[in-house]
């Protein structure tokens, strides 16, 4: 049984690894490749806005065009069989109608894969009705090639998982039902999804398309995360620059007001660091900035951001954490001087820190800047020290 674990382990690296290389993940992305569970808050709303926009744009579009072939129904098929199709896709035209106007809601992860759902779900709802409509009927050949066309609407809807950046677990989340609609519809033919063709054969170029279509969403996330990090990130520290700071900000005081947990901001500057730059350049300043982001990141939980606010300047964001424990937890950064100048020389830092709801600042820039004053008031009253009121 070891051997057998130790071969599977084995086998589930090399795995990752091909994975990893095909999609251009970095080391620790397979996890996020997988589910969005460990997505961070900031991210899985810029995500969510972009797929509810794509859902808005393509639920508008077939909302219109969905009724017009009602047109071509009605010179085809008996008028008895056209007025079902009729209801059937004015019904599925103001599912669609209905579905942009969803679209407009705040962005979030739940409420993009409900709007993703949705939009596959009405063409499924749609192909299963049309195929037990249409079997085992005589039409024209006009009439069966029109049904061979409905045939192929699986086809199209599982090509559309293209649109939209997933993880691996939404695109087999979304592509499973119409799969399985696929499988059921044969059900009531008894010549078959196509004549002349083996259902088996048709179920495998379906499967293709949608393990085509599943990759090149995958890519798109991939793709999507490469250029959200470089857009966010301070191109020294590697810190969330300041513009991507002021929305998780946003983000983290909006959801402090309505779920009544605390929030904490604080605002750090490195003591003295002109210093630095004036005496031994820029090139040993950007050293010591890099030491001091990695050393008050190291020092953080997971759910904490810290933020590169400008030059020496740093805020740090703390959710469901009191000023109080704050500070106790920052004293030992502040006065450690474990950040030494190139002569050897220890460096400290100065801080205010600023909480809701014990401080009266019901945004975050009225948080920011109360721990900025209390910041430059440790400052005044001799550097090292990190204020709370």
């Amino acid at each position: 049984m070891k051997a057998l674990h130790f071969l599977w382990l084995k086998f589930w690296r090399s795995v990752q690894a091909e994975i990893g290389q095909f999609f251009l993940l970095a080391p620790g992305d397979f996890a996020d490749f997988i589910s969005s569970r460990k997505h961070t808050a900031l991210f899985a709303r810029y995500r969510a806005r972009f797929i509810l926009s794509r859902v808005r744009m393509a639920a508008a579009v077939f909302a219109v065009l969905t009724p017009l072939w009602m047109i071509v129904d009605f010179t085809t098929f008996p008028l008895k069989i056209a007025g079902s199709l009729a209801v059937a896709r004015i019904i599925s035209s103001i599912a669609f109608g209905a579905l942009a106007f969803f679209c407009h809601c705040s962005p979030g992860a739940r409420q993009a894969r409900i709007a993703v759902g949705m939009l596959l779900a009405i063409p499924t709802a749609f192909f299963v009705f049309s195929r037990i409509l249409l079997a085992n009927q005589h039409f024209s050949a006009l009439g069966q090639a029109l049904v061979t066309g409905y045939a192929f609407l699986p086809f199209i809807v599982l090509t559309g998982l293209a649109l939209f950046p997933l993880v691996l677990l939404e695109t087999l989340l979304f592509s499973l039902p119409m799969l399985s609609a696929f499988m059921f519809s044969d059900l009531f033919h008894t010549q078959g999804i196509l004549p002349g063709m083996k259902d088996i054969s048709l179920f495998w170029l379906l499967l293709l398309i949608t393990v085509m279509s599943s990759m090149a969403s995958l890519s798109q996330l991939q793709l999507m995360k490469g250029l959200f990090q470089q857009s966010i990130q301070d191109p020294l520290t590697h810190l969330w620059n300041r513009r991507s700071g002021e929305q998780f900000l946003q983000l983290q005081m909006a959801q402090a007001l309505r779920q009544k947990f605390p929030l904490t901001v604080v605002f750090l500057d490195l003591d003295n660091f002109k210093q630095v730059n004036d005496i031994f350049g820029h090139e040993a300043g950007d050293d010591v900035l890099l030491h001091a982001a990695e050393q008050t990141k190291a020092a953080l939980r997971d759910s904490d951001a810290v933020i590169r606010w400008g030059g020496e300047e740093f805020v740090l964001v703390m959710p469901y954490t009191t000023a109080e424990w704050v500070s106790k937890r920052l004293d030992a950064i502040i006065l450690s001087g474990t950040i030494q100048r190139p002569d050897g020389q220890h460096m400290t830092w100065s801080g205010g820190i600023a909480q809701w709801p014990q401080d009266d600042a019901g945004t975050w820039q009225a948080l920011v800047k109360l721990a900025d004053e209390r910041m430059y008031r440790a400052k005044k009253e001799g550097k090292a020290r990190i204020y709370a009121k």
